[in-house]
């Protein structure tokens, strides 16, 4: 039995794999994608990370590049794939955990290529987006129109040119895909809630760099501060703000609330007509795989500071699990010390003392 299994291959699962090691447990990294870092590739070939590199390092681990410029997401899917190959940690790819449970002392877990993993403790390190939302009236479109979740939309090349597209969800990557689609199809933007869009540079600076240096990005999660944060949820994305976009040509649209045959019908009581949809209205919680007695199917179960209601198994890589910077590249280095200070006293707790990891770690690849 390890110490530690960590599900996911993400930078948040690596850099809680480095301080695993270094601590002296032996853990297991299990990723199913084909290499690391593969999470970022599968994102819009033209997205850049609205941290600038100066933020993106994983530790002391610092990303090649401009401090001050904003990487694409193949490029910090690259910094990933560096860290884990120059740290020797232990990861195994193209296996997915199929099923997770309890066993005596611990959990087993179920990986899709046959292996079984008993370890001690569980860091569930998948990420805020795992499943793309899609609405429920989606099903209600013909099959002639073609649609997308931002997770599978790769450019503009994806639909035939002069499409009359809709980008239903206005966070960051549905601006970004509205205003990259505008330049050779038609385009419509559906919003939603209003939220206070910030610009990505102030007098020169990454936003990021300010709101470190104030102290607000790492004001603890339970903070006043947090929680106005929390209710105005801003998003650097005034470089798309409506103005902007409107200039860029796309169509502003009030909330999309329904969908008949080639239309999609808004709160505003419009309708339009479309050729494609790309759904950027969000991800939802994997459950599936986890069958343990206090998570329910469906919920969330990320309690604060990367606890959950079951014992052993801890989250990382989700908003707010102690601060603004949770879901940023900048705060997984704090989060993931949070929590394997958890896992280092869940041990301790549980057995005199940890396993030995190995003196020399190589990297495994399946």
């Amino acid at each position: 039995m390890i110490d530690c299994l960590i599900v996911g291959g993400g930078h948040c699962g690596l850099l809680a794999a480095e301080m695993l090691h270094k601590a002296g447990l032996d853990y297991r990294v299990v990723d199913e994608s084909a290499r690391a870092g593969d999470i970022w590739r599968r994102r819009p070939k033209n997205l850049r990370l609205f941290t600038s590199r100066q933020f993106c390092g994983l530790g002391d681990f610092r990303m090649n590049g401009d401090p001050g410029g904003f990487p694409s997401a193949t490029e910090f899917a690259d910094h990933v794939e560096r860290f884990a190959s120059t740290r020797g940690l232990r990861l195994t790819l193209q296996a997915r955990v199929t099923r997770l449970s309890r066993a005596e002392g611990g959990f087993v877990a179920r990986l899709s290529n046959g292996d079984v993993i008993r370890a001690r403790t569980v860091i569930n390190a998948t990420g805020s987006n795992q499943q793309p939302v899609v609405p429920a009236y989606a099903g209600k479109l013909s099959p002639a129109v073609a649609q997308v979740t931002a997770q599978g939309y790769t450019d503009a090349s994806h639909f035939p040119a002069g499409s009359r597209v809709a980008v239903v969800g206005d966070g960051a990557s549905g601006r970004q895909i509205a205003r990259e689609l505008a330049a050779a199809h038609r385009v419509l933007l559906a919003r939603g809630r209003v939220r206070k869009l910030v610009p990505n540079r102030v007098l020169g600076q990454d936003i990021f760099w300010w709101l470190k240096g104030v102290g607000v990005l790492f004001a603890d999660t339970d903070s006043t501060v947090a929680r106005i944060m929390r209710r105005r949820d801003p998003i650097p994305a005034a470089a798309d703000n409506d103005l902007r976009l409107a200039q860029a040509g796309v169509q502003l649209r009030a909330e999309a609330v329904d969908a008949d045959g080639t239309g999609l019908l808004f709160s505003d009581g419009v309708r339009e007509a479309v050729d494609a949809v790309v759904w950027c209205v969000g991800y939802a919680e994997r459950t599936d795989w986890i069958d343990l007695p206090a998570i329910q199917p469906g919920l969330s179960y990320a309690g604060s500071r990367g606890r959950t209601p079951e014992p052993g198994l801890f989250v990382l890589g989700r908003k707010w699990l102690s601060c603004r910077a949770s879901e940023l590249v900048l705060g997984a280095q704090r989060d993931a010390k949070m929590v394997v200070r958890q896992v280092l006293d869940h041990c301790r707790r549980h057995q005199a003392q940890p396993s030995a990891a190995p003196a020399e770690v190589v990297p495994h690849v399946q």
